[in-house]
């Protein structure tokens, strides 16, 4: 699996706190590794973001992605937040 990030993703992290940026970093190993382990909670979006899917980075921290190759050949991390952040 490949890994990349878009910008806005990449500002939304820098923004976060040093922990949650931690426990994003460890939680993206983990997707690399399992994208559908259980603690992830990775499920499709409805509505609008119907083309993305989200993962749990805990607590109300949510990352979004797509597939750019299909079967998470290569994915794109878009936008990072909690959920009033990316739903409000």
């Amino acid at each position: 699996m490949k890994i990349e990030y878009h910008k806005n993703f990449t500002k939304q992290f820098e923004k976060l706190q040093r922990k949650e940026q931690e426990r994003v970093l460890n939680v993206l190993k983990l997707f690399e590794k399992e994208p559908f382990a259980e603690q992830l909670r990775n499920h499709p979006l409805k509505g609008e973001l119907s083309q993305f899917r989200s993962i749990s980075a805990g607590g109300d921290l949510r990352l979004h992605y797509y597939e750019k190759e299909p079967n998470h050949i290569i994915v794109v991390f878009v936008a990072i937040g909690s959920h009033s952040q990316l739903y409000g």
